[in-house]
């Protein structure tokens, strides 16, 4: 009995000791469970990361493909793009780097108004101002100099009424104030357009439009993205001659979200469609527009007397039309060679090649004659070489003609580039968005190009990226088919 007892106790002891093993062996599982959780999380965080960092890369590498396609196929900005799809793309416009796919759109961003540019006039016509012009008061509110609410004051000129037939309110510093948290106007141009959600009465709705169905995967991480592309779309002003409010054509049923028909750059560079430098008609003397120009003694000598002083009878290249001698037929051939302004750049013009009929119905003093004259001569299958062809237009006359030519251009030299990527085993789209801008050609001999022992003058630069911005899902933001855009579709990029 003492022997049963004794062994009793000893086996007591074992188990007792055998708890904290057991304890000690669930803290260990327990620790190793979490150490493996969290090592396995650590490695798809890395993994992550690389395919964030891969896609960041295959974006820029895609951004500088099309930068130099832009500068060949512009030479520099002189003339409209033809741009040639990268190698190995799909016919849904997908192209492999890396591991990666890609897939470009280009868009002019002459083809859309420009928000730092445009007169409140200009904005106005616009679908989504039409039937709220306080959101355009406001837009004109947040850039200008000023502090006072619905006024177009430039500098330090006194303020006017935006609208003289149906006055509107903007806000001011004082209306933001009383928001929570409290900010000011920028009273300064807009840097980008998502800038605008800061904007009095502006909110996603207005900017982006409904929101967009997201696109389906891949089916295949192996095999080429295909993936179809969703249907969607997508000016000088400031103090000038008086406008009407009114579109050139009704645009209001127009469903293209206001982001894709703006923007807050845009220019055309100041030369003619062979790179020389534009002749200032205000300015010139007569030799020199008998040489640059190839126009005769006379018509030379009656410009020079008909201009004034300082060139105050010429305030747009249409009034050479006013001058005895200076027919439709000779504009033709100097239309595109002359300007009435020494600056280097033209900025806010809308291009006439590129902009939709929203944009083009917001040129300033346009009426339906006029968009439908350039609309029809886009419609034939032909292009707008320089602001020469304007005047081969017969439908329009000398005043039509004059609204014409001062607030549009034929080229661009501004883009904006959009890129998206898709990596293997990530659901996510990579977006960015970048705008870019071509280096202006070398001046010196037609064509732009510097023949060996001329100098230049101006100094050699380069296609630079103006702004790069990683763009996050957005609600009808991803409508990659825009207005004026090109898109990656296996074969020439044609602008529109």
């Amino acid at each position: 009995m003492r022997n049963a007892g004794t062994m009793r106790g000893r086996n007591r002891r074992r188990g007792q000791a055998l708890v904290p093993v057991l304890f000690i062996v669930v803290i260990l599982t327990a620790f190793a469970v979490t150490v493996s959780g969290t090592a396995r999380r650590e490695v798809r965080a890395a993994g992550n990361y690389l395919k964030e960092a891969q896609a960041h890369f295959i974006a820029r590498g895609a951004v500088e493909y099309a930068l130099a396609e832009l500068q060949q196929s512009t030479g520099g900005g002189i003339t409209p793009p033809q741009l040639a799809a990268p190698p190995d793309t799909d016919a849904n416009g997908w192209t492999q780097l890396g591991d990666g796919w890609y897939k470009v759109e280009v868009i002019d961003t002459a083809s859309r108004v420009n928000i730092n540019t445009a007169s409140f006039a200009m904005l106005v016509k616009l679908p989504a101002f039409q039937a709220n012009r306080e959101l355009a008061a406001a837009l004109v509110d947040w850039r200008d100099a000023d502090d006072v609410p619905g006024s177009t004051s430039v500098g330090t000129a006194p303020p006017s009424p935006m609208s003289t037939t149906d006055p509107v309110t903007g806000a001011e510093t004082d209306h933001y104030q009383g928001l929570v948290p409290p900010y000011e106007a920028k009273n300064a141009p807009f840097d980008t357009v998502d800038e605008l959600l800061l904007v009095a009465g502006f909110t996603p709705a207005v900017l982006y439009g409904p929101p967009a169905v997201e696109e389906p995967p891949a089916a295949s991480l192996g095999a080429r993205m295909a993936t179809g592309t969703r249907q969607g779309d997508g000016g000088a002003g400031g103090a000038g001659t008086p406008d009407s409010e009114q579109p050139a054509v009704d645009t209001s049923a127009s469903e293209t979200p206001l982001v894709e028909l703006i923007t807050t750059l845009s220019r055309e560079l100041n030369v003619a469609s062979d790179g020389t430098p534009r002749v200032n008609v205000k300015t010139a003397s007569q030799q020199d527009m008998q040489s640059r120009l190839g126009i005769s003694a006379s018509l030379a000598n009656a410009l020079v007397q008909a201009r004034g002083d300082n060139g105050a009878n010429i305030r747009s290249i249409a009034d050479l039309l006013n001058i005895p001698g200076f027919t439709r037929q000779v504009m033709q051939q100097i239309g595109d060679k002359v300007t009435v302004t020494d600056a280097q750049q033209r900025n806010g013009v809308i291009n006439i090649n590129t902009a939709p009929p929203e944009v083009l119905a917001t040129i300033p003093g346009a009426d339906e004659t006029i968009y439908n004259a350039v609309v029809d001569y886009r419609s034939g299958g032909q292009t707008f070489t320089g602001l020469n062809d304007l005047f081969r237009i017969t439908s329009l006359n000398r005043q039509q003609l004059q609204v014409l030519v001062d607030h549009v251009c034929t080229k661009s030299s501004v883009y904006l580039v959009r890129v998206r990527v898709r990596m293997p085993g990530s659901r996510g789209v990579h977006a960015v968005q970048a705008l870019v801008e071509v280096a202006p050609p070398q001046t010196g001999t037609p064509g732009g190009q510097v023949s060996p022992g001329s100098p230049s003058t101006a100094q050699p630069q380069s296609p630079r990226i103006l702004q790069w911005r990683e763009v996050p899902r957005r609600p009808g933001w991803s409508s990659w088919t825009s207005a004026g855009a090109s898109t990656s579709t296996g074969g020439i990029l044609g602008v529109p």
